[in-house]
């Protein structure tokens, strides 16, 4: 029997979510187990610009015999949590915020928000600071 990491069901029924985007997903509070494929690039599929070595993707600039060591991220789950898993990753594929569009704030005080840099308005300086 083995427990759902996210609801907590106790059952034998379990899949494994695999996450891997160049990010240190702990950040997140989730209780990602991680784990390091470590190897050398030796092979290419065609002309395509992806390569691969057993299946992990590697950037395209990658030269052939180059030492690689990439995180990967796991949840188990139950069949449930994985669907909700699946709908939010289509969620938020079909929704564009409307921060790709936000125009300079002109306060130039930025902050690192999950990986991107987001410039702050001056209502968010004062939340954020205190100020």
């Amino acid at each position: 029997m083995e427990k759902c990491v996210r609801c907590g069901e106790v059952e034998e029924d379990r899949r494994t979510l695999w996450m891997a985007c160049f990010y240190e997903m702990n950040e997140l509070g989730i209780p990602f187990i991680e784990y390091k494929i470590k190897g050398i690039l030796q092979d290419k599929i065609g002309e395509e610009e992806s390569k691969v070595l057993k299946g992990v993707m590697l950037d395209i600039f990658s030269e052939e015999g180059t030492e690689f060591d990439r995180p990967f991220y796991t949840l188990r789950v139950c069949k449930d949590c994985r669907a909700d898993w699946m709908q939010a990753i289509k969620d938020w594929f079909n929704y564009m915020p409307d921060y790709k569009e936000r125009p300079s704030t002109g306060t130039g005080v930025f902050i690192r928000e999950l990986g991107i840099c987001k410039e702050l308005t001056e209502e968010e300086i004062k939340e954020t600071f205190n100020v």
